[in-house]
């Protein structure tokens, strides 16, 4: 019985001081000074554990003011896609294997061509764009007048 309480008190002891030695270590304590406050990057990637991109937020390439998400399928090619035009309008688009755009939500471009950097493009709609085959098209909505995208 002697032998159990001292094999006892030992092993007491020794789990106390090892909780008590991690507790107190700096590699046992997360330090809000260990994360910063603000990340500052052109380009983010998340991948999955094999390394492969899954979704990236970028400015995008075209306009570097902009920025961009897009989320990519197990073949590697954009799904999904959210951006913001030069006026600050989003729009997320939805894509298959044949057709860029092939669903559009929010912001729908019309002719993009303003004369003046204020101005409204005239065609422009806000709404649902989807896209078949051949470019053949079907918009609901509401045009930058607040009338209805009239039918096709």
């Amino acid at each position: 019985m002697k032998n159990f309480l001292a094999i006892w008190n030992i092993s007491v002891t020794l789990a106390l001081l090892l909780v008590l030695t991690v507790k107190q270590s700096p590699f046992g304590k997360v330090r809000a000074e260990a994360f910063p406050e603000v990340i500052r990057t052109h380009r983010l990637e998340l991948v999955d554990q094999n390394g492969k991109m899954k979704a990236v937020l970028e400015t995008d390439a075209a306009n570097s003011s902009n920025p961009k998400l897009v989320f990519y399928n197990d073949e590697g090619r954009e799904a999904t896609f959210l951006t913001i035009n030069s006026k600050g309008y989003g729009t997320m688009y939805f894509q298959d294997k044949r057709t860029e755009g092939k669903v559009s939500v929010g912001y729908l471009w019309g002719s993009d061509t303003p004369t003046r950097p204020d101005e409204e493009d005239p065609l422009s709609s806000w709404g649902i764009r989807v896209r078949g085959i051949n470019g053949v098209q079907t918009n609901f909505g509401l045009l930058s007048n607040g009338r209805v995208i009239p039918r096709q």
